[in-house]
């Protein structure tokens, strides 16, 4: 089964290297976009309880720093949808930034949806640490 991603950042052109990069890999299927947390819970975790969960693994690869929302409240208000019984609990997130604050990487660890910490630019050892770390 290949693996859905939803790259979540505010960056065009980090949205476009980590796409082009992941789109090389046979392990992922569909790869989307968002250009925001707001726009990412929107599309695919909408505030309807009527909607159906789709049940496969999906993987999010999250910005830490953007507009309006953040990465770890975007996470935050996620694992608040996921609670609420609105949002698969299959998914996998993993952050994707160019920051290397030891603080983010410590929030990354304290918050169990989250599993991992990868750099931006997306290279191919960044891939294989994603997989390694969605299979593990």
């Amino acid at each position: 089964m290949r693996i859905d991603v939803v790259i979540v950042d505010d960056d065009e052109l980090d949205r476009y290297v980590a796409k082009r990069r992941l789109a090389k890999f046979d392990e992922f299927g569909q790869i989307e976009e968002a250009s925001s947390g707001d726009d990412f819970l929107e599309n695919h975790y909408a505030d309807t309880t009527d909607t159906q969960i789709p049940q496969a693994p999906l993987l999010v690869l999250m910005d830490v720093n953007m507009p309006r929302l953040n990465g770890f409240e975007t996470v935050h208000k996620l694992e608040q949808r996921i609670a609420e019984g609105r949002a698969r609990r299959s998914v996998v997130v993993m952050m994707y930034t160019s920051s290397n604050n030891p603080q983010d990487q410590e929030q990354a660890d304290t918050i169990d949806l989250i599993k991992g910490y990868v750099l931006k630019p997306l290279n191919s050892q960044g891939v294989n640490r994603i997989l390694e770390l969605y299979h593990s």
